[in-house]
């Protein structure tokens, strides 16, 4: 192979390596219940984060017009204010499980860029025989 030929593969290759590390840690989010991201010294502010955890009761202040919500995530005796521009989920719920993602701020809350709230348990499939007992019923 031609000297130039493999200088220019190698350019493209390491530019490609480059661009696919680069992606995976801008992309990259911890995974972290409210309990363990108290524990957890290492985060700064900016790091993003997914964490998990139940809406503390009566903590939801939505404000439609500027189509803002707060609320704050608990697990044990550890909490977490959570700050999302957009529109507020429909089943968002009080002491409902939820999962943000988003980053930490200086002041230790976070802000989120999406939220996904757990189906609830009525959702669940039923085991078989209770599916024909139920068509039974017709």
């Amino acid at each position: 192979m031609k000297p130039k030929i493999l200088i220019g593969v190698i350019i493209i290759v390491a530019a490609l390596g480059y661009i696919i590390i680069g992606g995976i840690k801008e992309t990259a989010v911890y995974y972290l219940t409210v309990s363990e991201f108290r524990a957890d010294q290492d985060l700064q502010a900016g790091d993003g984060v997914r964490l998990s955890g139940y809406v503390v009761p009566e903590s939801i202040q939505w404000n439609p017009e500027k189509i803002e919500l707060n609320f704050a995530l608990y697990e044990e005796a550890d909490t977490i204010n959570v700050y999302y521009k957009g529109v507020m989920p429909d089943q968002l719920a009080d002491a409902q499980m939820v999962v943000t993602e988003g980053q930490l701020t200086e002041s230790g809350s976070l802000v989120a860029n999406k939220i996904l709230l757990k189906c609830p348990s009525k959702y669940e499939t039923a085991s078989p025989e209770e599916h024909i007992e139920n068509t039974e019923k017709i």
